[in-house]
């Protein structure tokens, strides 16, 4: 399945509507500097990043023929100096969308450095149900060290369900494979809905890199070829950290 076969049919859902509920993000709570650390940095290092934006759970969906895709986003902590930059470009060959990641983690001990390609390839079960499958691979400079080293690969099998023309849920099932085993489960869920023609609003639980945690967000297209993301999300302990992202997708053809 087409990227822009999900966007006709949330189109097509929303062209009647006229308001939608206001998002208002609560105010983040002070997290550990060293958890939220350590959260980014398991993240980070196996994360396949959904084509569709920085969400963790991806869609069972790729480029159109001929397409390709700057997807960009910034990592922050809610309340401290550390973060991660990301960009990733990707297009459509063939069958499959390739990719590739790059990104640049700051924190109290320096920066790192990660880079990976990742390979991804989907199709329509039916009129309402798709299939996927995402490899990913990292390789990763530490700030003590000296060249990039392999750090983790991934792989994870992305089901979307289109339940009516507002609402959209999408599955993650997979594991993260590191350098230094064991493995962990790479899993999640999340559910879109539609409010406007332009605007949406994601809700997703997902596990990564041996940790927990949510993300809420909405979406911004106020041009077809253009997406602007936002969204806080959280680890499921009591004390785990928060962050926040913002982010752009632009879709071109090449």
């Amino acid at each position: 399945m087409t990227r822009e076969r999900l966007r006709r049919v949330a189109r097509s859902a929303t062209n009647g509507r006229l308001d939608a509920p206001r998002f208002y993000p609560r105010r983040p709570s002070r997290p550990c500097l060293n958890l939220w650390a350590a959260y980014l940095c398991g993240l980070a290092a196996t994360q396949t990043h959904a084509a569709g934006g920085h969400h963790s759970v991806d869609d069972a969906a790729i480029l159109d023929p001929g397409q390709c895709q700057l997807g960009t986003w910034a990592d922050r902590h809610a309340h401290a100096s550390q973060g991660l930059l990301h960009i990733g470009p990707a297009c459509r060959v063939g069958p499959v969308e390739l990719g590739l990641n790059l990104e640049r983690e700051h924190g109290s001990e320096g920066r790192t450095v990660r880079a990976g390609p990742q390979i991804k390839w989907a199709f329509a079960i039916n009129d309402s149900l798709s299939a996927g499958v995402l490899a990913t691979a990292g390789w990763q400079r530490d700030p003590h060290a000296g060249a990039l080293r392999f750090a983790s690969s991934s792989i994870v099998i992305p089901l979307t369900w289109q339940i009516d023309e507002s609402w959209r849920a999408h599955i993650n099932l997979g594991r993260d494979f590191r350098r230094a085993p064991p493995g962990t489960s790479h899993s999640g869920a999340s559910l879109e809905w539609s409010a406007l023609p332009s605007v949406s609003f994601v809700a997703e639980r997902f596990r990564e890199g041996g940790g927990n945690a949510w993300r809420a967000g909405v979406r911004w297209t106020p041009v077809e070829a253009l997406s602007i993301d936002l969204s806080r999300a959280r680890g499921l302990r009591a004390d785990a950290p928060a962050w926040w992202t913002l982010g752009a997708t632009w879709a071109f053809a090449r």
